[in-house]
């Protein structure tokens, strides 16, 4: 987590607190049944909290909050709440409690939940958000830069990685930001604290390789759409992150080993 020396609670308060406008965007947007998935999501990410927290002692953290939105927002369209509660188990289980909770885990619950019921279901439609919610980010986006909690680099080598494909696909550049689902992943999935690149030069990489790959997979001629197209390319990001990371760290060590001095 590259967020210095906070809380891990206090990072994830603050995520909680960036989506608020968001949130209210959404409603906004798609009324009750958006507010009926948030319930069910968070209910059973706080009951499978509340398991790890018997079994292992950890303990509860606000990031529920996040990982709800996240799966209600991108579980959009006609997916039925006992599929919620299957997709957000195996978010919380496979995607975060299972590696002692969130800030130790290596890809986003909310990048695993949806991801699990695209692949589980793919027979569900799934319907993404307009502008409105993409102007609804743009203030938790400036409170998260702010606070360094998101990173600048992932988030413009992202947007240019994103809007140069759009282009070589024929897209205007505006088209992503029509997409109020793409904006979210890109500052909360691809984004993510915890998951994403942490070294200067592996922020970009990561950032760039992220917002190609939502390029690729929702513009292109078998386009998926943009709700699975960001949570696929999030999905791919994170797992290598790490390898990036570690690259950027062996040519920094190689450039300034005494023996090239």
């Amino acid at each position: 987590m590259n967020v210095g020396i906070w809380h891990r609670n206090m990072v994830a308060w603050l995520l909680v607190a960036a989506l608020l406008p968001a949130a209210a965007a959404v409603l906004v947007e798609q009324g009750g049944i958006a507010a009926a998935r948030f319930g069910v999501a968070l209910a059973t990410l706080l009951f499978w909290q509340g398991v790890f927290m018997i079994v292992r002692a950890q303990p509860f953290s606000p990031i529920a909050l996040v990982t709800a939105f996240a799966v209600s927002l991108l579980a959009s369209g006609t997916t039925e709440l006992w599929q919620i509660v299957l997709a957000a188990s195996f978010g919380a289980v496979i995607g975060e409690q299972i590696f002692g909770g969130w800030g130790r885990n290596f890809i986003p619950a909310g990048v695993v939940a949806p991801a699990f019921l695209y692949f589980a279901f793919p027979e569900v439609s799934h319907a993404g958000t307009g502008a409105l919610v993409t102007l609804a980010l743009a203030p938790g986006a400036l409170i998260l830069l702010v606070t360094g909690i998101l990173s600048w680099r992932v988030l413009v080598g992202a947007l240019i990685g994103l809007v140069l494909l759009t282009m070589v696909f024929g897209h205007a550049p505006a088209a992503p930001f029509m997409q109020g689902s793409l904006i979210f992943g890109l500052i909360f999935l691809v984004g993510d604290p915890v998951c994403a690149a942490s070294t200067r030069g592996g922020g970009w990489l990561y950032g760039a390789l992220a917002g190609g790959l939502i390029a690729l997979l929702g513009w292109a001629d078998v386009g998926i759409g943009a709700p699975q197209a960001v949570v696929f390319a999030a999905l791919l990001a994170a797992i290598f992150a790490p390898l990036i990371d570690a690259g950027i760290i062996a040519m920094t060590t190689k450039q300034w080993s005494p023996h090239n001095a």
